[in-house]
């Protein structure tokens, strides 16, 4: 098993501390982490009996042949828990298709109103490794809005040392009090190694 650990500070001088396990045996791999993230040293004096953190919380991912189930938790001080379940089920895998389902669900602790469940899945496909497009929609029945995403990426160029790709989306929210446009993006991105 392989731990690996992170500290940083935040420019209000609070700290982020988390562990990562990984334990694989063979084509399986589960992967643990903690994590505590805007930890100060001294009571917040703006937050009576509050703790020194912001957020704390942790998650376990299982994966085996290109299948995973995971669950995150997280605590947020004077304002409840949160708990989100996932699970990603490959359907093809070949040299040159592949394709993903994916799903999760998060639920808010205690369930007192408001509840700001939210709930959403997509596809993934990729071609050769290369070009892609996926598809998502979330949900969150306490604002009944919907948000759909759709995307593209496209390999244009590949050496060992250098890549140049370009992605392509589009994403629209709709509630009761708007029906939004689709809000389009796209970028190049260039990477080379030295």
């Amino acid at each position: 098993m392989s731990l690996t650990g992170n500290a940083s500070e935040n420019a209000d001088n609070t700290k982020n501390y988390s562990i990562t396990g990984i334990k694989e045996n063979g084509n399986n791999t589960m992967t643990a982490n903690a994590f505590v993230n805007g930890y100060r040293d001294t009571p917040d004096p703006t937050k009576l009996g509050a703790p020194h953190y912001s957020v704390a919380g942790g998650s376990l991912t299982v994966e085996s042949r290109g299948h995973s189930a995971g669950v995150a938790a997280q605590h947020i001080p004077n304002f409840g828990d949160r708990v989100t379940g996932s699970a990603n089920v490959n359907l093809i895998n070949s040299e040159i298709h592949k394709l993903d389902a994916h799903a999760f669900s998060t639920q808010t602790i205690p369930k007192a109103h408001p509840n700001f469940a939210t709930h959403g899945g997509g596809v993934d496909y990729t071609y050769m490794n290369k070009h892609g497009a996926s598809a998502s929609v979330t949900h969150t029945p306490m604002f009944n809005k919907t948000d759909h995403n759709v995307g593209a990426h496209f390999n244009l160029h590949q050496t060992p040392t250098s890549s140049l790709d370009f992605n392509v989306g589009a994403s629209k929210s709709k509630s009761p009090f708007s029906n939004g446009n689709w809000d389009k993006q796209g970028s190049f991105i260039f990477r080379k190694q030295f």
